[in-house]
């Protein structure tokens, strides 16, 4: 008898240790089959090319080089602010001039190929100033602040290229087999959150030994890999019949090619200007003429509700002038450059905060989803910019150490503001943005569109920036971080107040000229340019052509 119960005592173990290894294996037996479902139906080679692009560079490379800026602007170039502001308006110059690369893509092809040996180019040139970064001892003299930024270009025409890219074949795949849009999607972004995930955790183990270089070590296998899967073709892709220039492609959409060579050209202008004067009313004017040129052009190469729409969304990020390499400063710099200061570590400031950021983002998301998806669209857009402007308390009470007259720590206040509240408010004003384009988009233009869109997203962050200079230097705020170099604060709350708090607000009047009183869930009638049905049809041969970096008739 006592037998049997042993027995029956060990068979119930072993069926509960079944069970909870079962249920422990359950979420990775149902990833696997859903990556599989998925090869199935879009194939191996662009779920492996979508690993490469958007783990690979986009999350890993992109989070390390991320990781790295900071610390090697201060420790090692000696940077002040504002010319880490400057340099990094150039350095991300690359992604404003996407839409022209994309349409060269199209219509000229390498070798009988649209996109790998645009690819392998690109994916050449970043793995080569990954490589150097690794390997090259750069000091705080001038000759190296130029090479360093020429670096960050390279690394970034790395990745804005290869996402744009594999982003047209994608989307390629997601219109022919809508059925599986979700799931491509869902894989684009979880892919991206492991990337960005890991370059957090080597990051983590990374900077407190204070060897900067070694994060761009680690980075290089990810640029390198690039060079491999676009040379060796695991992006699919057709080799086209005729390897000469698609004149007919251009010439029927010739408006948009001029305005996509028209905001390159306008970011390559602004681009030289952060590098060839530091006259700060040159550069206000300048830059104020980049804006007013843009506004103006964006009318002639779209219909007239969706040019509304695009100005008032890139006034409003123009106009939000950024000053967050001073806030960066005031935050990390020691106690010599600022006396009082909170002084945060950067293991603290860019890598348990952006872990943080990154889940409270999505929490941004849901409450939009939840709550603000019930507004009308003025109304939604309103409260974004009240939103915004009101987030900016957290930063003005840090400067003005009213945290510790509150008896709150510093690191806890900032966890609790810049960390948690920020990304869920930025998540929340972002949102609306979002649905207002997609409702204004003409039917069948909607990749098109928004790779434009995305420019001038891009290049309203380089005007604000660029505004954020000039702020920068007319308040005095000084951070020459050198040996024996001169720091000053003592306007920052002025610029809190002034550009963070009530510049947001010019985004209320006009919500009134600019967008239309409509629901968020209110269908929009079409309001094409020209309006007839040949162009019609002729922006349904453009999308199904691929435009942008979309798939090509070769394809």
């Amino acid at each position: 008898m006592d037998d049997e119960r042993l027995k029956s005592g060990d068979a119930g173990e072993t069926s509960a240790a079944t069970y909870v290894a079962s249920a422990a294996c359950a979420p990775f037996r149902g990833a696997h089959r859903w990556i599989h479902n998925l090869a199935d139906a879009v194939g191996w080679q662009l779920i492996a090319f979508i690993g490469s692009c958007h783990f690979g560079l986009k999350g890993a490379l992109m989070g390390l080089v991320g990781h790295a800026s900071l610390p090697y602007a201060q420790r090692v170039l000696k940077l002040s602010a504002e010319q880490s502001q400057r340099y990094g308006i150039v350095a991300m110059f690359p992604w404003s001039i996407k839409p022209v690369v994309g349409m060269l893509s199209d219509v000229l092809p390498i070798g009988g190929y649209n996109k790998r040996y645009y690819m392998f180019g690109a994916s050449l040139l970043g793995a080569g100033a990954v490589t150097y970064m690794a390997t090259a001892t750069l000091g705080d003299d001038h000759a190296s602040a130029m090479t360093y930024v020429s670096a960050l270009v390279l690394i970034n025409l790395q990745v804005s290229v290869v996402d744009l890219l594999t982003e047209g074949k994608y989307t390629e795949k997601m219109s022919d087999m809508p059925e599986v849009s979700s799931d491509v999607v869902s894989l684009v972004w979880l892919v991206l959150g492991f990337g960005g995930v890991f370059a957090t955790v080597v990051s983590f183990f990374v900077l407190p030994t204070k060897n900067y270089r070694l994060l761009y070590w680690c980075a290089a296998p990810f640029a390198l890999q690039a060079v491999f899967t676009s040379a060796l073709g695991v992006l699919p892709e057709t080799k086209a019949k005729s390897q000469s220039m698609n004149h007919e492609l251009l010439a029927k959409h010739a408006p948009l090619f001029v305005i996509g060579t028209f905001m390159a050209f306008v970011c390559a202008a602004l681009a030289a200007a952060q590098l060839l004067t530091t006259d700060m009313f040159f550069e206000l004017w300048f830059t104020a003429g980049c804006a007013l040129a843009l506004s103006v052009a964006m009318f002639f190469c779209m219909p007239a509700r969706l040019a509304k729409a695009t100005l008032f969304l890139f006034l409003t990020n123009t106009t939000s002038v950024s000053f967050g390499s001073a806030m960066q400063y005031w935050f990390t710099v020691d106690e010599t450059c600022n006396p009082g200061g909170p002084h945060f570590d950067y293991l603290f400031f860019t890598v348990y905060t952006a872990v943080i950021a990154q889940l409270f983002g999505a929490l941004g998301i849901y409450l939009f989803n939840a709550y603000f998806s019930r507004f009308r669209m003025r109304q939604a857009l309103m409260i974004s910019a009240l939103i915004s402007s009101v987030a900016s308390i957290g930063d003005l009470a840090m400067v003005m150490r009213w945290n510790l007259r509150w008896g709150i720590p510093d690191k806890w206040f900032y966890l609790v503001g810049d960390t948690i509240l920020e990304p869920i408010v930025g998540m929340m004003a972002f949102m609306p943005g979002t649905v207002l384009i997609s409702k204004m988009c003409p039917k069948n233009m909607e990749a098109t569109t928004f790779a434009i869109l995305a420019s001038f997203s891009n290049l309203g962050n380089a005007l604000s920036g660029s505004f954020g200079v000039f702020a920068m230097q007319y308040a005095g705020i000084k951070t020459d971080v050198a040996e024996d170099g001169e720091c000053d604060f003592t306007n920052l709350p002025t610029l809190i107040v002034v550009c963070g708090m009530l510049l947001p607000l010019l985004a209320v009047p006009l919500t009134f000229v600019l967008i239309p009183d409509m629901a968020m869930t209110d269908p929009v009638k079409e309001d094409r340019v020209g309006g007839g049905e040949e162009e019609n049809a002729a922006q349904e041969e453009g999308e199904r052509m691929g435009l942008l970096g979309g798939a090509t008739k070769a394809d």
